[in-house]
């Protein structure tokens, strides 16, 4: 097959097509979800499906990666300078999203909002672009490349974290106190994992984590493999000792590797004392330990995955919505239509 032949190009043009026509009636639903729920105050929000306005609260804050912006949450989409025949173009790498819950609050009440795998529609704080090969860096250029190496590690553990996540809620971890300590270990486990990828040491709760996962798969039936759990258990315990004398320290310690090549960072926060409009799941928190005014808490549903948190107001949210899931429908169905045909009049069989 020649070089120039168009048939490859037709054909990922016609299936990229037909993803975006169906993505379009995704992006449809979720702006009819929308469209279909008022928005109530937060004292009134029952459990399910909720639309609601407010400020942001939080008693926990960190540093955004690129402007140092204390925050409740941040997202970084990362891309990199690539080529691709003999153009280049910036490719997506990962997002990197990191923060602590927040309460938002309104004239009413406030409640619990766990940010984590919802939809940003949020104004872009700054672009930063960083090269290895640039000539004259800039100060924090070199730190910034250490944190494409450690966001890149971060969105993997993420990822990962939320796929075991899903496969305890099919297995109803809530019901069952056995699976849900497991869920909890590894929410521990990745969320250390997580901080050690970021340069840091191995925190403490990521090796109680990995004890209390050894502890619920046994005892076990087969004498040779107990003997193995037990040995194991007795290293960890070992481990967690050494880590609170503070022996640990120079093995776990380290810092990431700079990323190599030319990127463009672009940061988002939640930041206390905006407003955001937020739409999404109320849930009981599955955090036991929770205060009572905590027991209720908004995160992405199990049953209805649409969760959005904006700083936009409702029609414009609407509008945004409606104009792209058309967009998607219609360009995804011409593009579709389109190259099937020119593949079928390049096969001759048109």
């Amino acid at each position: 097959m020649r070089s120039n032949d168009p048939t490859a190009g037709l054909f990922i043009g016609f299936v990229g097509g037909l993803w975006f026509f169906f993505k379009g009636f995704r992006v449809m639903r979720e702006y009819r979800v929308l469209d279909d729920t008022p928005r109530m105050p937060i004292r009134s929000v029952p459990m399910g499906f909720v639309h609601i306005r407010g400020t942001a609260e939080g008693t926990q804050l960190l540093s955004s990666p690129l402007t140092k912006t204390p925050c409740c949450f941040y997202k970084v989409e990362i891309d990199q300078w690539k080529s691709k025949g003999n153009s280049h173009e910036w490719v997506h790498i990962c997002t990197d999203c990191n923060g602590y819950q927040f309460h938002v609050r309104d004239e009413t009440a406030a409640i619990l909002i766990d940010a984590h795998s919802a939809e940003y529609d949020l104004p872009l704080t700054v672009t930063r672009t960083v090269s290895s090969n640039a000539h004259s860096p800039q100060p924090d250029e070199a730190e910034l490349l250490k944190y494409v190496t450690s966001a890149q590690a971060h969105s993997t553990l993420d990822h990962v974290g939320q796929w075991v996540d899903k496969r305890f809620d099919k297995a109803s971890a809530v019901d069952n106190p056995q699976l849900q300590d497991r869920r909890d270990a590894f929410r521990q486990l990745f969320s250390g994992m997580a901080s050690a990828s970021q340069g840091g040491k191995i925190p403490v709760q990521a090796m109680q984590a990995m004890e209390k996962l050894m502890s619920a798969s046994g005892p076990l039936s087969d004498p040779v493999k107990e003997q193995r759990r037990q040995m194991m258990l007795q290293n960890m315990e070992l481990a967690e000792n050494m880590n609170e004398a503070g022996l640990l320290d120079q093995l776990t310690q380290h810092e990431p590797n700079s990323a190599t090549g030319q990127f463009r960072l672009r940061e988002y926060v939640v930041t206390p004392g905006q407003e955001y409009l937020i739409s999404g799941t109320c849930i009981e928190n599955p955090d036991s330990s929770a205060p009572t005014q905590d027991r209720s808490m908004i995160a992405k549903g199990k049953n209805e995955p649409t969760f959005v948190i904006s700083t936009k107001t409702d029609v414009q949210i609407h509008s945004a919505l409606e104009k792209r899931a058309l967009l998607m429908i219609f360009g995804g169905a011409v593009a579709s239509i389109g190259c099937a045909a020119a593949l079928l009049v390049h096969l001759g069989l048109f």
